[in-house]
């Protein structure tokens, strides 16, 4: 009989309503039969789940069932099922999920090809199960020993994977027999400290997990017993100590049992513990810290794990009660900043009674700043950038706030800030504040410069980015000496931007009317950008489409309104034609065409712009271009007298 190259087996304990999914998930795969061995190990179920096992295999010879006493665990028919198997890999498969259709093809292929012991295959919480965060990209080869791996502390120790059968007996791997949870702790982690390359394969749906209501799989109960489970977690950490040597790599990979088995149980499940059980586990967490709860471990806990195990050690049992029903209320703990540093104020911090070391609420993590936008416009010849910002978490001090342009070379302008400091808030300390760019960004470098608000605090600095919420309007550009300036659009949660060196538009030219002014003048009036300082001379020019002669009048501000400029063109000696009309700044590149907004439109005139030299005008107007046409009356008369006086009246005889 040929080897089969998987081997998939199924723990069964009062399973008959899902096992037959399990089953199917697997006899579906897209690799061959021949090369799938199914063993579905029956650990004294009464549900009626051992006789369907029985009626399968008799339908599926690919199936072999074996029957077993209750053993209190999923340990004890895995290893049965190891017993068993004679695939070249093995995969544990609970009774209540299912696998893709072709995960074992693909969690195969990738093993051979990277010659692998392990492949951790995409797993999908079904539910309402969360899925382990490992799953961001895949990765053909690497190794919980190698500098910078982090997979030991993000993956989940359930053994749901697909494992080289030579490794497992190699290395003498076997289950926990007798216990309802954590029975694949040393197993799993035993697999990946001895293996030779583990792979992630994360692009494709491998393995669908389903939740139950006590959150542990089909052949689980409740938990291990809290003497079991520090047992259990005290061997796994000696068994990191066994494949490292002090440091670095010992300490990442220990790192995972101390946040997640030791400061996570205590904060998720203590206070719900009975008596008995809060003194067993206070007295197995007690002597994990004792044995691996180094300076440098201390060193990257967080806060509230330090202070927890501060209390375990120091047994100061009623303290860390209080400290967990603080943290189970959902009250986030204020932020105390001194030198330089930063604390987080949980209970008891600086209590003369209690004398909990500074050091354990030390944080390393930055200032939370909330920066709210609330005013962006061109005011008074500058820029002004007006808003509040929210210093979270702090009750103390008043913080000092600059807006800093920073382009993409790591060029940095510092703008200071009016700072209005306010009353504590239950947010955090928070200040409005006002910067005003102003005629010195005439010397910003062309390019993209971002908006960043920093705030100084205590002796803390943290920048973050000013974004401009949605409903805020967007200046347009403004004029820094002969220089454009435009505010950018950015994306979702990008921030603001100034475009200096831009290039004019003819959108930097708002409210555009076209009329008559007196003298029989085209006359033209707009909005135009406002100018930082002293400005560029700005005109309007009309160029002719033929010969490129231009007309040109100065856009100045009108005297019956000063908020807005108009120029007025006389054609009195325009030659016949077209003549485009455009807004003309020097220094500031090229004219730009004179459009009218979208409502604007239609024909001016025709009106005498002379007599002599005879000029009728008419002004046509759309959204491209104005356009002034000149006629001469007098020419087009001799023309068509002239046609006239051809012979046959001035047509075309036909041919």
């Amino acid at each position: 009989m040929t080897q089969p190259l998987v081997s998939v087996i199924i723990p069964v304990y009062q399973c008959r309503d899902t096992v037959g999914g399990a089953l199917e998930s697997v006899f579906a795969q897209s690799l061959p039969a021949e090369q799938v061995e199914v063993i579905a190990v029956d650990d004294g179920s009464t549900d009626g789940g051992g006789e369907l096992l029985d009626e399968l295999a008799r339908a599926h010879d690919r199936l072999t069932v074996v029957h077993q006493p209750n053993s209190g665990g999923a340990g004890a028919p895995r290893n049965r099922g190891l017993e068993l198997a004679s695939g070249t890999f093995v995969f544990f498969l609970d009774a209540d999920d299912r696998l893709g259709p072709e995960a074992l093809e693909r969690m195969t292929a990738m093993a051979e090809r990277n010659g692998t012991d392990i492949v951790l295959g995409k797993q999908v919480g079904t539910g309402g199960r969360k899925a382990p965060k490992v799953f961001d990209r895949s990765v053909e080869r690497t190794h919980v020993l190698d500098p910078g791996c982090d997979l030991f502390g993000r993956m989940s120790m359930a053994a749901l994977q697909l494992f080289r059968r030579s490794l497992v007996e190699r290395a003498g791997l076997r289950f926990t027999e007798g216990l309802v949870a954590h029975e694949d702790q040393l197993f799993t982690a035993g697999a990946y400290l001895n293996a030779g390359g583990v792979s992630v394969l994360a692009d494709y749906d491998c393995y669908y997990w389903a939740a139950r209501e006590d959150g542990s799989s089909a052949t689980q109960g409740a938990g291990a017993p809290p003497a079991d489970l520090y047992a259990i977690i005290g061997r796994a950490m000696r068994q990191v100590a066994d494949h490292t040597e002090p440091g670095e790599t010992r300490e990442r990979l220990n790192r995972r049992y101390l946040r997640l088995e030791v400061f996570g149980r205590l904060d998720r499940l203590y206070l719900d513990s009975s008596p008995d059980d809060r003194k067993v586990t206070l007295t197995g967490c007690r002597e994990l810290l004792e044995e691996w709860y180094t300076p440098a471990q201390r060193e990257l806990a967080h806060p509230l794990h330090r202070v927890i195990g501060h209390c375990v050690l120091h047994d100061l049992e009623d303290e860390l009660l209080e400290v967990l029903r603080f943290r189970r209320g959902g009250s986030r703990p204020r932020l105390h900043l001194e030198d330089g540093r930063a604390y987080l104020k949980y209970p008891f911090f600086r209590d003369a009674a209690v004398r909990i070391p500074d050091a354990c609420f030390a944080s390393p993590a930055p200032l939370v700043v909330l920066p709210t936008l609330t005013r962006l416009a061109w005011e008074d010849g500058a820029l002004l950038a007006g808003g509040r910002v929210v210093v979270r978490d702090v009750d103390e001090g008043s913080p000092e706030v600059r807006l800093l342009l920073e382009d993409g070379d790591g060029g940095r302008r510092a703008v200071e800030c009016e700072t209005v400091s306010a009353a504590p808030a239950d947010e955090g300390v928070e200040a409005s504040f006002t910067a005003a760019v102003g005629p010195e960004a005439a010397d910003l470098p062309d390019g993209r410069w971002t908006l960043h608000i920093e705030v100084s605090l205590s002796g803390h600095v943290r920048t973050v980015p000013l974004v401009r919420p949605r409903d805020l309007p967007l200046p347009r550009a403004a004029l820094a000496g002969t220089r454009l300036l435009r505010p950018v659009r950015a994306r979702a949660g990008e921030p603001l931007a100034l475009e200096a060196g831009a290039s004019l538009t003819s959108a930097d030219f708002g409210e555009v009317e076209v009329g008559w002014g007196p003298g029989r003048r085209v006359r033209v009036r707009a909005d135009a950008p406002p100018v930082l300082g002293d400005g560029p001379a700005m005109s309007v020019q009309l160029h002719h489409a033929d010969d490129g002669t231009t007309i040109s009048a100065p856009l100045e501000a009108a005297p019956d309104d000063p908020s807005r400029l108009r120029a007025d063109l006389s054609l009195a000696g325009a030659r016949p034609g077209r003549w485009r009309a455009r807004f003309a700044v020097d220094g500031a590149g090229e004219p730009v065409p004179v459009r009218l907004p979208a409502e604007g439109g239609g024909v001016l005139g025709p009106v005498t712009a002379s007599v002599v030299p005879p000029r009728r005008v008419h002004v046509k107007m759309d959204r491209r271009t104005a356009t002034v046409h000149v006629t001469a009356p007098m020419g087009s008369l001799a023309r068509r007298t002239w046609r006239r006086l051809l012979p046959g009246g001035g047509t075309k005889p036909r041919p």
